[in-house]
């Protein structure tokens, strides 16, 4: 199968999307402890490591803290 090669005039009807510039593409990761009512906000750039940090929260909760789960973790945008 071979491509087919875009004109200037096709080239120009494509729709080109910009992204919001990087420091509005702020995610926060909001830490809360259940038992003592306390919360950390973390302010990041990227939801790579929103999740990593979402994710150890989840091993802290395991491996501290069997059968319960004090610490939550959410992505807030």
């Amino acid at each position: 199968m071979t491509k087919k090669t875009l004109g200037l005039a096709e080239l120009e009807a494509q729709t080109a999307l910009e992204l919001p510039d990087r420091e509005v593409m702020l995610v926060t990761v909001v830490i809360n402890n259940v038992l003592n009512n306390l919360s950390i906000d973390v302010d990041v750039k990227n939801n790579n490591v929103a999740l990593q940090i979402c994710a150890v929260v989840e091993i802290i909760n395991v491996d501290l803290f069997p059968g319960i789960e004090p610490l939550t973790c959410t992505i807030e945008q």
